[in-house]
């Protein structure tokens, strides 16, 4: 993932939602699904607070399957040790990319939840001490490390979540902990989004970060609702939601407004990729990235006659 966005391809990443069974077929499935499409793929760490496979188990079952894996780590459920002690894990297995994340709050999660007092790290903590892993060779505690990790630090950014200025002051302190690219909450609305880009610009942080925008697909009016009005971070402005509501096919119309979307920010500087978070909808991926251009079909094999 790396060396494509610093040869300054556009990339596309796809975020797989680990199964809740022990095994990893759901996901050899899934990734292959999507193997021709995309140049990494995104496991997410126990979303809504509620236990899954590990990401770091599903990203070994991806890259298993020679396909390029994003770990994702929530601070949410590690401490200084464990953070250390699994990104160090997951080096040595070959995984060479990491997001660094906060997490969803535990009160999200299936009842009996875990207990609510605050939690020991947060992302930029998190992206500091994995930097100085690598980067010096130093445990938190100062001791050396024989063999340094070696990985690709990310981190979320949500440009919606407050307004654009602060959510910039957030982004700055993350790159200067460490994170190299960032992977946003999804986009619908550009204005804000906009915003954001230019607030980065202000503080001369858009060349020292890779963006992949978050896309989604709409699959329906409800998800629609759910998604703007529960998930924080997501705003979908009124014309978007209208079209949702308008339309003969709903699940259609939200394709339609993501290739939109894709076509949009393909042209919009300082956007090195998108990151397309289908939510259980993984067999629109290919749909996205081949009608947006950004890939072509493979042409199945040929076998040449006798």
């Amino acid at each position: 993932l790396e060396k494509k966005l610093r040869s300054g391809a556009f990339v596309v990443t796809a975020e797989v939602t680990p199964p809740l069974s022990a095994t990893g077929r759901p996901i050899n499935r899934k990734v292959r699904m999507i193997a021709d499409y995309v140049d990494a793929a995104n496991f997410t760490d126990n979303p809504s607070a509620t236990p899954r496979m590990s990401s770091l188990a599903a990203a070994l079952v991806c890259q298993q399957c020679e396909i390029e894996a994003v770990y994702q780590m929530a601070a949410r459920d590690r401490t200084r040790m464990s953070l250390q002690s699994d990104a160090i894990g997951a080096s040595a297995a070959g995984v060479r990319n990491i997001l660094c994340i906060t997490g969803d709050h535990p009160r999200l999660g299936p009842a009996p939840m875990s207990k609510l007092e605050p939690v020991d790290l947060d992302s930029i903590q998190m992206l500091w001490i994995l930097r100085r892993m690598r980067d010096e060779g130093k445990y938190l505690d100062g001791r050396k490390l024989k063999t340094p990790p070696k990985y690709f630090l990310g981190a979320a950014a949500s440009p919606y979540a407050s307004i654009p200025r602060y959510q910039a002051l957030r982004a700055e302190k993350k790159i200067n902990a460490g994170a190299q690219f960032f992977q946003t909450q999804l986009v619908y609305d550009f204005g804000p989004f906009e915003a954001w880009l230019e607030e980065l610009d202000k503080r001369n942080l858009l060349g020292r970060v890779y963006i992949l925008a978050g896309v989604g697909p709409l699959r329906s009016v409800r998800a629609a609702h759910y998604m703007n009005d529960e998930v924080p971070g997501v705003v979908i402005p009124k014309p978007v939601m209208d079209r949702m509501e308008n339309a003969a096919d709903p699940a259609e119309e939200g394709i339609q407004i993501a290739l939109e979307i894709i076509d949009r920010l393909k042209r919009t500087p300082g956007i090195s990729g998108i990151h397309i978070m289908a939510v259980g909808w993984e067999q629109v991926i290919p749909r996205l990235v081949t009608e947006s251009g950004l890939r072509q079909v493979p042409e199945p094999a040929r076998v040449e006659a006798d």
